[in-house]
């Protein structure tokens, strides 16, 4: 009685796993399948994960992924815009598209790469396409967006930041896409509509503009204040700028939470 318990046991335990494994296979296929469609039928805005080496972009050795996304499509051919940006790891780079990363400005870079279908295909087959991924609601991807919708109130799965609109509007204007016409001084008003409401991403970008004068006479202080309003928010990537901004000023204060504005 006891052996017979134990021999079902031992089977049950068998099946069970053989359950679990066709199950991950199933999955994996089907994901597979699901990536091969996006890849054999692309569209304006997908992204893709890639290895930098395709592209032979020289930075360092432990850095190896750029975010790539889908900026036009020819009859066989598609144009890329490439992160300025270099993850050591994919999931690096889901995290900088999780956090609305692509919306930020200067995240892309302003030259476009092309990549004819039959490479895509091959790259994606050997590896060095890791992720390709498609906005199922025409806005997020991982979670984060990905896609501007300037012309009507965002609606985010998540709680929208305040400013989310006015901010998402200066980057078509800025940048000069999604139907409008480059133009720096409303992308500025905008900016910093934004920014005084408290949004992390548009204070970085206005004080980029006072830092590089576009749109504004250069003004160092205003520009170490609005990075300092986003590190305070948490957003590290304002860091940089501000230390390095900070060493060009006579008398700066390396301590955020005191700066104030001039």
């Amino acid at each position: 009685m006891k052996l017979t318990l134990a021999l079902s046991k031992v089977v049950l335990a068998i099946l069970t796993f053989i359950l679990i494994i066709a199950f991950v296979v199933n999955y994996k296929m089907t994901e597979k399948e699901k990536t091969r469609q996006l890849i054999q039928s692309p569209k304006i805005n997908d992204v893709y994960i890639l290895e930098k080496q395709l592209l032979n972009q020289n930075t360092p050795s432990r850095e190896k992924y750029l975010i790539a996304q889908i900026n036009s499509i020819n009859d066989n051919s598609v144009s890329f815009k490439l992160s300025n940006y270099v993850y050591a790891k994919v999931s690096d780079a889901v995290k900088g598209i999780r956090s609305d990363k692509l919306l930020t400005r200067n995240f892309f870079s302003n030259n476009l790469t092309s990549l004819n279908n039959a490479e895509i295909i091959r790259y994606w087959q050997d590896g060095s396409i890791a992720e390709v991924g498609r906005s199922a609601n025409g806005m997020h991807l991982f979670g984060g967006v990905v896609i501007a919708k300037s012309r009507q109130p965002v609606k985010k799965e998540r709680k929208a930041r305040k400013g989310e609109e006015a901010n998402q509007k200066a980057i078509s204007l800025y940048q000069g896409n999604m139907g409008y016409e480059k133009d720096l001084d409303e992308a500025f008003r905008l900016f910093e509509q934004a920014a005084k409401s408290g949004h992390p991403y548009a204070q970085i970008s206005l004080a980029q503009m006072y830092r590089d004068g576009e749109a504004v006479a250069a003004d160092e202080n205003k520009a170490l204040y609005w990075f300092a309003e986003a590190i305070k928010q948490g957003i590290s990537s304002a860091n940089k700028d501000y230390n390095e901004l900070c060493k060009q000023v006579d008398g700066c204060n390396l301590d955020v939470e005191n700066i104030i504005p001039n």
